[in-house]
């Protein structure tokens, strides 16, 4: 579906930049993406959790097993509850298949609440709607009032038009934030559905890992109008492929409290987040990526990781 020109324009009127969200960089200023060749030394963040999804933040050095490229690595330090500071990325799909969801409205107050509890001293944050484009609404900022600023926007505007999820993925991934240090998220909230990005499925997994950036999701499917089962089941594929390559974690939602409650759930895992420092033998960078796997020696917790490290950021 494409966006006539009067929509097109108004949603320029209410989002203002319609510029990608960065550009890539050489140089990203990621403590998780920096290995150093001569030492082998390399820091990764990963979730740790309970059967019943309650989070793990007191793990030891002892408590986890790490390979790369089915290499053993030692643990040598373990630092849980937001060990740095977070850098991160709301995607709010604003196509056409959102225009009939009775709760767009509750979801924007939601996730500007959301912000306003996961954002602690020195953390920041950027919002970028995404129709067939994205639009950048904010820069990375700290400051309240833009982020308020942000959301009144969306809450203004009439969703139209197809969707380019993964290019906007791929954006807000490859994003230079410059002197900002942290750790890199990105919480992306729609029905996941795509149907005019120029990148596909396979491919989009590969931008956040190269800039350590771990993916969260909120598939909200209450709109059932626009929202079949097969459109359903597509977006659960996506957002669970997204997410496990990443390390993060996926909540298929329908109405205000679901979604409310993925927030949350969302929340306790970036504030119960644990930075693994370790070392592999003989690292070599590799354009390709390294095969990660970690687990945990005891079989009651289950670990969240990205799939892939790349040893220098690209």
């Amino acid at each position: 579906m494409r966006t006539p020109l009067v929509a097109a324009a108004l949603l320029s009127l209410l989002l203002g930049s319609v510029t990608a969200c960065g550009q890539s960089s050489s140089a990203q200023t990621v403590p998780s993406t920096t290995a150093s060749s001569a030492t082998g030394s390399v820091a990764i963040y990963i979730t740790a959790e309970t059967k019943k999804g309650v989070p793990v933040t007191d793990l030891k050095p002892d408590d986890l097993k790490i390979t790369e490229d089915k290499v053993p690595a030692k643990v040598e330090k373990i630092s849980c509850g937001k060990p740095d500071p977070i850098l991160l990325g709301v995607l709010v799909d604003v196509s056409g298949s959102r225009r009939f969801d009775p709760h767009l409205g509750s979801h924007y107050d939601a996730l500007q609440a959301f912000l306003d509890h996961v954002l602690k001293e020195n953390d920041a944050a950027y919002v970028i709607a995404f129709d067939d484009k994205p639009y950048k609404l904010t820069e990375l900022t700290a400051d309240r009032g833009a982020l308020t600023s942000a959301f009144d926007k969306l809450k203004k505007h009439n969703p139209q038009g197809s969707t380019a999820l993964y290019d906007t993925i791929k954006a807000a991934a490859n994003a230079n934030f410059f002197r900002h240090t942290g750790r890199r998220l990105l919480l992306v909230v729609g029905d996941w559905e795509d149907n005019s990005s120029h990148i596909s499925l396979d491919q989009v997994g590969e931008f956040p890992e190269r800039t350590s950036t771990m993916v969260y999701a909120v598939l909200d499917a209450t709109d059932s109008t626009t929202f079949s089962k097969k459109g359903h089941l597509q977006g659960l594929s996506a957002v669970k492929k997204v997410t496990e390559e990443t390390g993060g974690l996926y909540y298929d939602v329908q109405g205000e409290r679901e979604f409310a409650a993925a927030l949350r759930a969302i929340l306790g895992a970036i504030g119960g987040a644990c930075r693994v420092d370790y070392s592999v033998p003989n690292l070599v960078p590799n354009k390709k990526g390294i095969k990660l796997h970690v687990e945990a020696n005891s079989k009651e917790i289950s670990v969240h990781y990205p799939k892939v490290r790349f040893a220098l950021a690209e």
